[in-house]
């Protein structure tokens, strides 16, 4: 599972909404317990090759990120949105 970690909701959607555009599979998730100690959203993709294309979306249109995160542990269906 692939994460991308946002400092707020604005970001997320922002950046969801385009990853969809470009037809990307994605979905809104929880962030990882592993990922961070804080409570969060997170845009969950399934598709790593599609890691420099949503990094051209961020950088293009100033969508600000906390990281990447790529999870292995955990249930990968729990509490996702959308």
């Amino acid at each position: 599972m692939h994460y991308i970690l946002f400092p707020d909701v604005t970001n997320a959607q922002r950046l969801y909404d385009l990853m969809k555009a470009e037809g990307i599979k994605c979905t809104f998730a929880p962030t990882p317990r592993e990922a961070d100690k804080c409570c969060g959203v997170s845009v969950l993709y399934y598709d790593d090759s599609f890691n420099e294309r949503i990094m051209t979306l961020i950088h293009d249109n100033g969508i600000n990120i906390l990281k990447f995160f790529e999870g292995t542990s955990g249930n990968p269906d729990r509490m996702k949105f959308c």
